[in-house]
């Protein structure tokens, strides 16, 4: 019976051998003394006995016996040897009785070399066993810039909190990311915490692996992360294998856009294939109103953000009249979103617009589940190709608002009061800066925020002798309060002068999707761009941005504001075109350059002019932090 095993092994291994020389790979098994002969060794660390991966053992210590085995750890040595007789005879042994020595292995960079056992692993990996007992000394390399070096050093961490080496990350930040994903707050794992992750991982990994085969290179570890960000770690864990292969099935696209690694396409202004009307929209035929539904997390009695859109909505009516049926769902939160899209889709509803970023998991959930209903989400960072979303490029404005700011400027310091340090609003902050700069080479602008905890932000910006500010966007429940825009306000308590205020105008990005949907183009642009994800990030040259004045601006002013529109408007005009300097006196973008759209947005530093900072997450208010971890700035986010 060994005998015929090892000859099974030995063809195993004679194909294994014939494939790698026929690739150019070397045959044998990789030797770890000729892998670090290269490398700077920090420490060695013994692990003591630890249950390994099989799968995870790749080489041997040294290359004493590299030459009898074939890459896959199987045989290559004639029938007849007495290596064959001693393996035939480990494998009788195994099989009846089981490993009852563990072998002695040593790991780099999570993969294991068998100093002592070579041949209980061959056998162990013939018979198709998971995992083997052996005594561990860890090899640590010395820290370098190399991504597998960052990688290996995030999973020491990941290992020191959870003791867990059967999965493995080819993406920096994975690691960090799974351990946010499932016990965020644990130092260390228990044995129970452990426990439940390995069955909700051995699960997925078996489905993922399954369906992906060799078609993808990330890893598994690699998908659960992306699994674990539409599905709640404790849904995950009441899930079936079946449950997980549909998700699994569901979620292919989202597998593949991550793989290729190619981030969201940003739609800069509606594209000709979605004006376009689908052949079967030029036939005319009775039909109801298009049910169409926004759903808001705040009122917009609270929220200058939900106000917008609310004007975008009653906007939509109008336009559209008895085309289309409108409902709004205000105060949604995450414990009753999945509920709040479930019943939006069961109402009859064929578009969803969810209007926050806090809604962008539970509106992706909706979307995998019905698939016949288009759902949007308003957010900078929602890189998944099952649904999409859309911003407006703010920026524009705040650019002319800042250049009218330094036109203005002749005594006093110029304030700019933020809210939260996300994507949008850092490039908001600098294209105010570049504004200002350029009418005003000699002016500071002085940041503040207003979420920061027990902070009073226009107290602070009093201090730095503010007179001029760039205050928040208007919002008409705050009845009386003129503190929005850009105003002077030349004493403490004194009369406000409101000069400009930049608009968001919602409801020209919702009329023209709107009709592309109705017109059947909708559909077109993923024909163009591909499985990817797309944001329609919409500005003034769609007409949904603007800036408005009043008539306490100048005429000089005014005159500069149309011809920085018009540049703008016609996109002859980038506010972000070098030489552009951060705080630092680093350069952020060459002279005669610009910055794309991408670029803009993903800004996470401050221009030369500006006086602050952008704040960590742990000094933000409570309400603050949700937004910020799905949407902050790289800084503020770690």
């Amino acid at each position: 019976m060994a005998n015929a095993d090892y000859q099974k092994a030995l063809r195993l291994g004679d194909r294994e051998y014939k494939h790698c020389v026929s690739k150019g790979i070397y045959p044998y098994l990789p030797v770890l003394d000729d892998i670090v002969s290269h490398v700077e060794i920090e420490s060695q660390v013994s692990l003591g006995l630890v249950q390994i991966p099989i799968r995870s053992i790749v080489g041997t210590y040294s290359a004493g016996r590299t030459t009898a085995f074939a890459r896959n750890f199987m045989p290559i040595l004639d029938v007849n040897s007495e290596f064959a007789a001693k393996w035939g005879q480990l494998f009788d042994d195994l099989e009846a009785d089981g490993l009852r020595d563990p072998i002695k292995a040593y790991e780099f960079h999570n993969r294991f070399y068998v100093m002592e056992g070579n041949k209980r692993v061959s056998v162990s990996k013939y018979m198709d066993a998971v995992s083997i007992e052996a005594n561990v000394t860890r090899m640590i390399p010395k820290r370098n810039d190399s991504l597998e070096n960052k990688i290996y050093y995030e999973f020491l961490d990941f290992y020191e909190v959870t003791g867990i080496n059967y999965l493995y990350m080819s993406r920096e930040g994975n690691f960090k990311r799974l351990l946010n994903q499932t016990y965020e707050k644990a130092e260390k794992w228990s044995k129970d915490q452990e426990l439940e992750f390995r069955a909700f991982y051995t699960f997925f990994e078996k489905e993922f692996e399954a369906k992906a085969g060799d078609k993808l290179s990330i890893t598994a570890g690699d998908a659960a992360c992306v699994y674990l960000s539409i599905y709640e770690y404790e849904d995950a864990m009441e899930r079936s294998q079946a449950e997980i292969r549909r998700d699994i099935a569901l979620l292919w696209s989202e597998f593949v856009n991550y793989d290729s690694g190619e981030e969201m396409t940003l739609v800069l202004n509606p594209t000709p294939e979605s004006q376009k009307t689908a052949f079967s929209k030029l036939i005319p035929m009775p039909a109801a109103a298009t049910k169409i539904a926004f759903i808001h997390d705040k009122s917009a009695q609270q929220s200058a953000w939900t106000y917008g859109h609310e004007l975008g909505r009653k906007y939509i009516e109008e336009v559209f009249g008895d085309k289309i049926a409108v409902s709004a769902v205000e105060r949604v939160g995450e414990e009753e979103a999945d509920d709040v899209f479930e019943a939006a889709v069961e109402a009859g509803n064929k578009v969803i617009f969810a209007t926050s970023p806090k809604l962008m998991t539970p509106a992706l959930r909706a979307a995998l589940d019905h698939p016949e209903v288009t759902i949007l989400n308003c957010s900078m960072s929602l890189n998944h190709s099952t649904i999409r979303s859309y911003y407006l490029r703010m920026y524009e404005a705040k650019f002319i608002i800042g250049a009218i700011a330094g036109a203005m400027k002749t005594e006093g310091n110029i304030g700019y009061l933020s809210d939260y340090p996300i994507h949008g609003t850092t490039a908001e902050i600098n294209a105010f800066a570049m504004g200002v700069q350029m009418t005003n080479p000699y002016a500071k602008v002085y940041l503040d925020w207003s979420m920061l905890k027990d902070h009073d932000a226009m107290t602070a910006l009093r201090h730095q002798n503010v007179t001029l500010f760039s205050g928040r966007d208007m919002n008409a429940s705050v009845q009386g309060n003129r503190e929005f825009g850009l105003y002077e306000m030349n004493q403490p308590g004194g009369p406000h002068v409101n000069l400009a205020m930049p608009v968001r105008h919602w409801g020209k990005l919702y009329e023209e999707i709107i009709r592309s949907i109705l017109r059947g183009g909708y559909k077109n642009d993923a024909t163009v761009f591909g499985d990817q994800a797309l944001n329609y990030f919409w500005g003034m040259s769609s007409d949904a941005v603007d800036v408005l004045y009043s008539r306490n601006l100048p005429a000089g002013p005014v005159r500069l504001l149309r011809n920085l529109r018009s540049g703008i408007k016609s996109m002859n005009l980038n506010p972000f075109t070098g030489p552009i300097y951060d705080q630092d006196g680093n350069i952020r973008c060459e002279d005669g350059q610009e910055l794309t759209a991408k670029e803009a947005v993903q800004i996470d530093w401050l221009a030369e002019n500006i006086v602050g900072y952008i704040p960590d997450i742990t000094e933000l208010k409570e309400d603050a932090v949700d937004l910020v971890k799905i949407q902050g700035v790289k800084e503020a986010a770690e």
